[in-house]
């Protein structure tokens, strides 16, 4: 940020007796106009005032007070404290009153626990960023919870705030414990959050176990569907990548009678495959797979075009359930995909020749069933359907069932392929 935009902030804070902090601006700056993220301003405390002490079972009241500029952009005014030995940190808002924003950690927190109180505050905007702070995790307020035993042999008063020996005296709204926990806090990004939270697909804060990046592998067998009618006569096997053989092994070339025969169910390429996927929602997937045929292919039809053995896809998958990567051990999803790639589908077809037309081929039965290959490709769109069973250490094991229709030259195929995922 340019030196002209930044301002220095002062207190007069951490009262010593009512152990509150009061935030005050000595050069107001304007909120960010643009959608750039705009860089905290931080509040500056004496370092003579960092400290205060209290007494044990009474509020710690505090008070921020903003500059009216930043007053207008600030939505949220977050403390977060954390008590003498608890290794966590509890977050409360501060209610605006004109331009300060005031509220206490209650006096049922402090409790009858003595050791240091450590606090920091935060200043949100409307969309969650972070536009100001007074003091850090690393460097927080302290304020030093004594016993008034402690406290009047050092000729000190615990405060003036009463005492709540009973849950009862600090019910909601009572003066001196207006504050709630904060549960969800707004964001923007990893940095608008605290105590190793993170800033979630939805815009808030969470704590999950949740992993974003997962590379899989894979192992699947394809089926395909292709139509036999004429499959095997002359333009076919020149121009649709067919290529049909007699049981001698030589290739196909008669007149072949034109029934209308059905579509024939064969085998495709046996394949491995190699993923990566990136997580972009809590149900949502998105990433590229490779998969390699090492099995399957059938011989290069007549004037055809060599065997490519990658299939090259996008893909987009969405799992169901609530958060399905941070609780769910079975994760069911759906999946569309598309790419490029070649594959052959070995099938056998039924042909019969006809007799009225001069012989192309010598030996050809009047019926005969031929071998055939049909190289399908190069494009292809399809989904899928399959479940993931989550184990330990980000490990998954997946099984999935898909289909895709390949063009210009036509095929459905069927794959079904199991794999295993690891989340980074």
């Amino acid at each position: 940020m340019k030196a002209n935009q930044r301002s220095f902030w002062t207190a007069a804070a951490l009262c010593t007796q009512l152990s509150a902090a009061h935030v005050y601006a000595q050069t107001p700056v304007a909120p960010s106009s643009n959608d750039a993220a705009p860089e905290p301003q931080t509040l500056h405390i004496p370092v003579l005032e960092r400290k205060a002490e209290q007494g044990i079972l009474r509020p710690v009241p505090l008070s921020v007070e903003l500059p009216a500029e930043l007053s207008f952009a600030a939505k949220r005014v977050l403390v977060h404290y954390r008590l003498w030995g608890n290794p966590d940190w509890t977050t409360i808002e501060l209610q605006r009153r004109g331009a300060k924003h005031e509220g206490a950690i209650p006096c049922l927190e402090v409790s009858t626990v003595t050791g240091d109180l450590r606090y920091y505050v935060r200043v949100h905007d409307e969309r969650g960023r972070v536009i100001a702070t007074a003091g850090s995790l690393a460097r927080p307020f302290v304020v030093a919870i004594k016993h008034e035993t402690q406290l009047a042999e050092e000729g000190k008063t615990a405060s003036h705030a009463a005492k709540c020996p009973d849950p009862a005296d600090c019910p909601r709204g009572l003066p001196g414990c207006p504050s709630e926990e904060v549960i969800a806090i707004r964001c923007e990004t990893d940095t608008d959050c605290v105590n190793g939270m993170t800033c979630g697909f939805t815009g808030y804060c969470e704590r999950t176990t949740r992993r974003l990046s997962w590379i899989s592998v894979g192992l699947s067998q394809e089926f395909g569907v292709i139509s036999t009618t004429g499959i095997c006569s002359t333009y076919p096997q020149e121009n649709d990548g067919i290529a049909c053989y007699r049981n001698d092994g030589v290739q196909y070339n008669g007149n072949q009678v034109l029934t209308n025969e059905p579509p024939a169910a064969g085998t495709g390429q046996t394949r491995i495959s190699v993923g990566f996927e990136q997580l972009v929602s809590n149900n949502a997937r998105v990433g590229v797979r490779i998969a390699a045929g090492f099995a399957g292919s059938g011989p290069t039809p007549r004037n055809g075009t060599g065997f490519f053995p990658l299939l090259l896809s996008a893909r987009a998958s969405y799992f169901f359930g609530d958060d399905p990567f941070g609780k769910r051990r079975i994760r069911p999803f759906a999946a569309l995909f598309a790419g490029g790639g070649m594959v052959d589908v070995h099938t056998e077809a039924h042909v019969r020749e006809d007799p009225s037309r001069p012989a192309l081929q010598g030996r050809n039965d009047l019926h005969q069933r031929l071998e055939v290959y049909k190289r399908a490709g190069d494009g292809f769109v399809g989904g899928a359907i399959g479940a993931q069973w989550a184990l330990r250490g980000g490990f998954v094991v997946t099984g999935e069932l898909s289909v895709m229709q390949l063009f210009p030259f036509s095929a459905l195929i069927i794959t079904p392929q199991i794999g295993a995922e690891l989340g980074l």
